[in-house]
């Protein structure tokens, strides 16, 4: 069995969550013995399609894979409603792309998803192919806490005491707002990594941007991502809605203690006082908090369980639900 890994405009979003996704895909491959090539003039068996800003190319890969009598996977990272509140006219955009989407998942064989919430959004917007849900994974060799790094971190960016992080696109789906609402009620570090797309951004971002206080650092790409995990001591990801949310498995893995907006993605994977503390508004994320910074022994606590949590997601296992799902597929 030979599997075909794609990703339209790869190169583009190698810094983005289904970028990881994709480079995650491969490397649990690997570690499960799946032969797999990202060459489309290659012989494979399957071809599983990663979807992002969706391409003319993908469409015709689905038309040409299907009548050849190959199998096609379509990974499912992009809803209509993760597409919302980002980019500069997305939300005129989604009622088309959510038509679009459904039409292009139903070329598939199969549609995969990381999260039992994504596969109810998709069943609602009109999928009939089969969805299984499988979670993105983790690089757990990759993404480990290392006091080195977070020294390095700290000194570059001159950073001391308990500091706030939030990774991920400077957009209002990802909080930006309530981030910065938040942070100006304290005096600790607040850092958000993640690339701005300044021709692209509304003036809504522009204005929440513009009036930040300085205790805020947007930093907008860095080589080496478990420096900031290693460097910061607390994830702080006020997001409005995820399909999973890859960031979360990474600050999990380097036993960051987790901060979330409890919306429904999370429910099953994420509880609430266990594993991580969860708000619903502005106001009880200032709570919950002031609640992590006067509590070393809850911060040490979430932050283990959440480490425990993210092995659930290892590179290993999801490539050995990957192995089941295209053998299943392959014979059915």
């Amino acid at each position: 069995m030979k599997v075909c890994l794609y990703l339209e405009f790869e190169k583009r979003l190698h810094c983005s969550g289904i970028g990881s996704a994709i480079n995650n895909q491969r490397r649990a491959l690997e570690l499960n013995n799946i032969r797999h090539t990202s060459n489309l003039c290659d012989d494979f068996d399957i071809i599983h399609l990663n979807v992002g800003p969706i391409g003319p190319r993908s469409l015709y890969l689905i038309r040409r894979m299907k009548k050849k009598g190959e199998k096609v996977v379509i990974h499912a990272h992009t809803t209509a409603d993760d597409f919302r509140n980002s980019f500069l006219f997305s939300n005129s955009i989604a009622p088309f792309l959510k038509r679009y989407l459904t039409f292009y998942y139903n070329q598939a064989d199969l549609v995969l998803c990381p999260s039992r919430y994504t596969k109810g959004v998709l069943e609602m917007a009109g999928v009939r192919k089969p969805i299984k849900v499988i979670s993105n994974g983790i690089d757990t060799e990759k993404f480990q806490f290392s006091e080195k790094k977070r020294e390095k971190f700290r000194e570059e960016y001159k950073i001391d005491g308990i500091t706030l992080l939030c990774v991920g696109h400077l957009f209002i789906r990802k909080g930006i707002e309530t981030f910065v609402n938040v942070a100006k009620d304290f005096e600790n570090r607040f850092i958000w990594v993640g690339r701005r797309y300044r021709r692209l951004e509304g003036p809504r971002v522009k204005r929440i941007i513009s009036n930040t206080p300085d205790n805020i650092t947007f930093i907008d790409y860095i080589d080496d991502i478990v420096e900031v995990y290693s460097g910061t001591d607390i994830f702080f990801f006020p997001s409005y809605c995820e399909n999973q949310g890859i960031v979360l498995l990474e600050a999990g893995a380097c036993r960051r203690p987790i901060l979330v907006r409890d919306i429904e993605v999370y429910r099953d994977w994420l509880e609430d006082g266990v594993n991580c503390l969860k708000a619903k508004n502005d106001n009880e994320f200032r709570k919950k908090l002031r609640i992590l910074m006067d509590d070393q022994k809850l911060r040490n606590k979430l932050g283990e369980n959440a480490y425990k949590m993210s092995q659930e997601h290892s590179l290993k296992n999801i490539g050995a639900k990957l192995k089941e799902i295209y053998e299943e597929l392959l014979n059915g």
